[in-house]
């Protein structure tokens, strides 16, 4: 059984098409395709050799898969960070947006050609830590992990994309809307996007991400479900429904999200991070959209019902 070739990131710029393997844990694959260009190759002869004692996984008919990474930069290396936004098209947003997205400290758009050598340089610089530092390999250098991820996504469904870990101090949060400037503190905090992708049946698909913080101690609560209500252990959320990030991209478009530079407001609580030695890091977060499996015969219906998901 012979896996299809997919779409992953290059670390020489490059957005193509080429098999991989794909092992559980990313940091593996980080270190195949970043120091050895590649990975192990699937042969039919290596199958034919085991058997074909299982069926072949299935992924399902409306699954979008998305692979994700946070770039740490650590803080003498600001300056050059401009660079990132000069190969970025922030005009996908409209000007509504892009202004709400600046007052509380947060810049996204679509890279444009490849990926630019100061990020290309801190993945492999990180890539080559991972090998040999036993925090960076587990991913606790710092309260955000840096690891490659792939996220397999149902279309419209909600997959939480963690930005930072549980934080041991209260975090306190600033936001401005319609000229209003508010605020809370949050004890034990986990920073996160609410992520949903909602594919349109031409191989692109639309992502959104939305700005959460998860913190207190677990309560129960009933969550409603295709299958009906459930009871679930959940902690308070806050969600800046606002702020949400929506761009559509093609196989292979790499979506790029940060904080204003210096950092401010929310965009300094998602994307400024404290390593273990007390160091303060900038981080970006890259979503590339790999492939979709959702074709022209699901329909205008089905991606109705998709979107109307991916809004609740």
């Amino acid at each position: 059984m012979t896996p299809q070739p997919r779409l992953a990131l290059d670390l020489r710029g490059s957005l193509s098409r080429r098999p991989l393997c794909r092992p559980r844990n990313w940091g593996i694959l980080t270190l195949c395709a970043f120091a050895l260009g590649g990975c192990a190759r699937w042969s039919a002869e290596a199958a034919a050799e085991r058997g074909n004692l299982l069926p072949p996984p299935q992924s399902s008919p409306d699954s979008i898969v998305l692979e994700t990474v946070l770039v740490r930069f650590p803080s003498h290396t600001l300056q050059p960070l401009g660079d990132i936004w000069q190969r970025t098209d922030e005009s996908v947003f409209d000007i509504q947006s892009r202004r709400r997205f600046d007052q509380n400290g947060l810049r996204a758009g679509i890279l444009i050609g490849e990926l630019p050598k100061m990020i290309r340089d801190q993945i492999q610089e990180t890539s080559t830590k991972q090998t040999t530092d036993a925090l960076e390999h587990a991913g606790l250098a710092a309260d955000v992990d840096s690891r490659m991820r792939q996220l397999q996504c149902r279309a419209g469904r909600r997959k939480e994309l963690i930005v930072r870990r549980e934080l041991s101090k209260p975090l306190t949060i600033v936001t401005t809307f319609d000229g209003k400037l508010s605020g809370a503190t949050y004890e034990k905090a986990a920073v996160l996007f609410d992520l949903r992708a909602i594919p349109h049946g031409d191989g692109q698909a639309t992502i959104e991400l939305t700005p959460e913080v998860q913190h207190g101690v677990h309560r129960q609560a009933f969550v409603s479900t295709a299958f009906g209500v459930r009871q679930e252990m959940q902690r308070p959320r806050e969600t800046w429904k606002q702020l949400a990030i929506q761009a559509k991209l093609s196989p292979g478009q790499v979506l790029v999200v940060s904080s204003t530079l210096p950092p401010k407001a929310i965009g300094s609580a998602f994307f400024t991070t404290q390593t273990v030695h007390q160091t303060e890091e900038h981080v970006v977060l890259l979503v590339r959209l790999a492939e979709t499996r959702w074709d022209d015969l699901f329909g205008a219906e089905a991606i109705k019902q998709a979107k109307a998901m991916a809004e609740r």
